[in-house]
């Protein structure tokens, strides 16, 4: 049994049975007579069944907030607006976009080729059976989103859960279970990777992945064996740049929530904040008495801002990369500690003000509640600092100057850049959600997440009544014909190009 750990009080929550790794066969067998069956129905149809898990979930708003709260240590009301609301929001987004998204056929323009009567679309089929292995710290909306949008794409889903989540991982497939889709379109396995892995991604058409990097590049080491396709959302280490003309009071209270939220164990966290020298010790000044503000319990106490983190191998990890810090000359203007006053997994939100871009704890993910600050003197200077890390999921420009701040977001090595906002982007369902370098490839959301869970279907139509031209044999006539392409071939020159 997988036993369910609350990571604020260290209470035993509940457990699961493990899947035995000899019965996956079975359930990718399974998940592929679902999906023909799936495949069959039309776009609107899945989309018109698929909604219906909005309807299962308003009914428990509360009761699966309070699941993820004690399952993962993030308050009720934190897990509820970003967990449970974009679970809803997305779906919503997607049930209304899918046709509209993966629907009919697109013709393709062939130029000369349709005066041969040649014509070309395109169409979008899914992939198969799609293998959705979650992370811990958001283990309702993000892999939900994943299935939501695999399914409806026509394949199923075989799901894993992270082993520190399991209850959220059932409560994921009861939901499914409530609505009206074929037996095993849906399949959720349990278990850690280390057993689990190997074959659910030999057998699956398709990985989405949402975890570490170095997780990461071993599941697509392993794809590459049966070239399995695979998505990855990895690791970040985010950048906030602050320029001195931004809405400073602002910001701050931004750079507060987006290194805090869910004790900064997020991708997409604020964990590196640039400064401008001209408002470097004003606003280092105010984010510290701010933070010190936050209040720090278990997550379901009134009024609480931050909780636990997810276990202690987690806290440790984070304890021993801010003792790396220090050890580099770092220094911690508040936190820096686990919270002694608190049982469980909690760390005090810690800000560390670092001298060197090059720093360890500045280069590397520090997956807990840590913020470093740098400061900057000009813009082509932070840029570069930004950019010289081996992340690139999100980062952040702070400026009025909205078009200085576009400039800028356009220089910038990431999936994502926000002007004047910070992590919340995950949340839009209708824009592409990914990274560049290590923090992985592929995409979800939107357009390009429908993309990446299907293939694109080149069917080509002929209704030429005679040979084609350039069809045998190569005679004395063939040579009238190659004269003909030349000169075609001749007229696509382009002699002045604008």
């Amino acid at each position: 049994m997988i036993k369910s750990i609350n990571p604020a009080t260290l209470e035993l929550i509940g457990e699961v049975e493990e899947t035995p790794v000899d019965k996956l066969e079975e359930i990718y067998k399974k998940a592929r007579e679902a999906q023909k069956k799936w495949a069959k129905i039309s776009i609107s149809e899945r989309a018109q069944k698929i909604i219906k898990v909005n309807e299962v979930i308003s009914t428990q708003f509360d009761e699966i907030s309070l699941l993820i709260s004690n399952e993962v240590g993030k308050p009720p009301a934190e897990a509820f607006v970003s967990e449970v609301y974009g679970v809803a929001d997305s779906t919503f987004y997607y049930y209304n976009n899918v046709a509209d998204i993966l629907g009919g056929e697109k013709e393709v323009s062939l130029g000369f080729y349709e005066s041969l009567d040649k014509h070309s679309i395109i169409m979008r089929k899914p992939i198969g059976v799609v293998c959705v292995i979650g992370p811990y710290n958001y283990p309702f909306t993000i892999p939900f989103q994943q299935i939501v949008q695999s399914l409806l794409a026509g394949n199923s889903v075989v799901f894993k859960p992270s082993s520190e989540t399991v209850l959220v991982g059932q409560k994921i497939q009861e939901i499914f279970e409530k609505i009206d889709i074929p037996k095993d379109l849906v399949q959720t396995v349990f278990g850690s990777g280390s057993k689990l892995g190997n074959p659910l991604i030999d057998f699956a058409d398709k990985v989405i992945f949402t975890g570490s990097t170095a997780t990461g590049k071993r599941i697509m080491q392993r794809g590459a064996n049966t070239l399995t396709e695979v998505s990855l959302e990895l690791g970040g280490k985010s950048a906030m740049v602050v320029f001195p003309d931004a809405n400073i009071e602002r910001a701050i209270l931004a750079a507060r929530w987006g290194v805090f939220t869910n004790a900064g164990q997020v991708c997409a966290s604020v964990k590196r904040l640039y400064l401008h020298e001209e408002i470097y010790d004003y606003f280092l000044e105010r984010l510290v008495i701010l933070t010190k503000e936050l209040k720090q319990d278990i997550p379901t106490k009134p009024n609480v801002d931050v909780g636990a983190m997810i276990n202690k191998e987690q806290l440790d990890w984070v304890h021993k990369a801010v003792q790396e810090g220090i050890d580099e000359g770092a220094k911690i203007l508040i936190g820096g500690k686990r919270n002694p006053n608190l049982k469980g997994y909690f760390y005090e939100p810690t800000i560390i003000e670092a001298n060197d871009n090059k720093m360890k704890i500045v280069q590397e993910e520090i997956f807990g509640p840590v913020l470093v600050v740098l400061k900057f003197d000009d813009t082509e200077n932070v840029i570069n600092m930004v950019n010289d890390n081996q992340y690139g999921l999100t980062s952040s420009v702070w400026t009025n100057n909205i078009d200085f701040g576009k400039k800028v977001a356009e220089e910038i090595d990431t999936g994502s850049v926000m002007v004047n906002e910070v992590v919340y982007t995950f949340a839009l369902a209708a824009t592409p959600w990914g990274g560049t370098k290590n923090s992985g490839i592929g995409r979800s959301h939107g357009k390009l997440g429908f993309y990446d869970v299907t293939r694109p279907l080149h069917i080509n139509i002929d209704k030429y009544k005679e040979p084609d031209l350039w069809w045998m044999p190569y005679d004395e006539d063939y040579d009238e014909i190659i004269e003909n392409f030349k000169n075609i071939a001749s007229s696509l020159v382009v002699k002045n190009p604008k």
